[in-house]
């Protein structure tokens, strides 16, 4: 086996959702580091797998860097799993494998599970269609909105948790006055569900029985598309009268539009 670092997906739930390149992998890494040590454990054990693990998160970065391409440049092998999937999507990882990149250390990708690909399958409408991954929204309303509106493509992946589940929703509705969205739960485990809410019942579901990380898969469609439903002559106006940048917090709820297209539109409207 080359020595470098391995990128090796786990379970993101059925602990036989393992390939046995990722099995090999791991038994003949020198170290391999995660992001909880208690829940890397439950895996290592089922596999017989005994190589040292080592706690890693991005705050972990400056402390570890040095050690960890100290050990890869001596020709060890170690991988980087998370708590459960393909490393670095929405996990951590992205500053060290660049700081390897830049060292020349070899990084490499062992595929497997990954709850975007699931999401994708079981979501029912986005299988031929275009998408976007957005991950988990940001935790204030006014920000969710905001990531939600920058999507220029209608059908959205979004991680999501029993906290932040009804929040998301909410804001998805916020910005759109019809859409759909299938609440993927406890994805490749026993009880696994596939829940399907739309504009017309969103209000009346029970948001608080979910638990855990949860899978959005959404269809939405964006009322900041309707360029006939916006003043443009009331948005110049404004815009004379304070400016572009205060113009754009005065009116970004009320034409749901991102700060790109309102400054895009602030100079078509200068040139007009």
């Amino acid at each position: 086996m080359n020595s470098g670092l391995y990128l090796v997906s786990t379970p993101i739930g059925n602990l036989d959702d393992i390939t046995l390149r990722a099995i090999n992998v791991l038994k003949n890494s020198s170290l391999i580091l995660c992001e909880n040590t208690v829940n890397s454990k439950k895996l290592l054990k089922r596999y017989d797998i005994n190589s040292s693990l080592s706690k890693y998160t991005d705050h972990d970065f400056i402390k570890k860097k040095d050690y960890i391409l100290k050990l890869l440049k001596s020709d060890q092998v170690i991988s980087l799993i998370s708590d459960s999937g393909s490393p670095l999507i929405s996990d951590p990882g992205n500053q060290l494998i660049n700081f390897l990149f830049r060292n020349q250390v070899n990084v490499y990708s062992v595929p497997g599970a990954s709850a975007l690909i699931s999401g994708i399958q079981l979501s029912g409408f986005l299988n031929k269609k275009k998408f976007t991954f957005i991950g988990f929204l940001p935790k204030k309303k006014e920000h969710k909105e905001k990531a939600l509106l920058e999507n220029k493509i209608n059908n959205l992946i979004i991680y999501s948790t029993k906290q932040q589940l009804q929040k998301d929703v909410y804001a998805i509705a916020s910005i759109s006055e019809t859409f759909e969205i299938v609440i993927l739960k406890e994805l490749t485990k026993l009880y696994e569900e596939r829940i399907y809410i739309d504009y017309k019942n969103y209000e009346d579901f029970n948001y608080f029985k979910l638990k855990g990380e949860l899978v959005l898969a959404v269809s939405i469609e964006k009322e900041a598309d309707k360029i006939e439903d916006i003043n443009f002559r009331e948005i110049k106006a404004i815009i004379n009268e304070v400016g572009v940048k205060k113009a754009y917090q005065q009116l970004k709820s009320k034409y749901k539009i991102s700060r790109n297209d309102f400054y895009k539109l602030s100079i078509d409207l200068k040139n007009d």
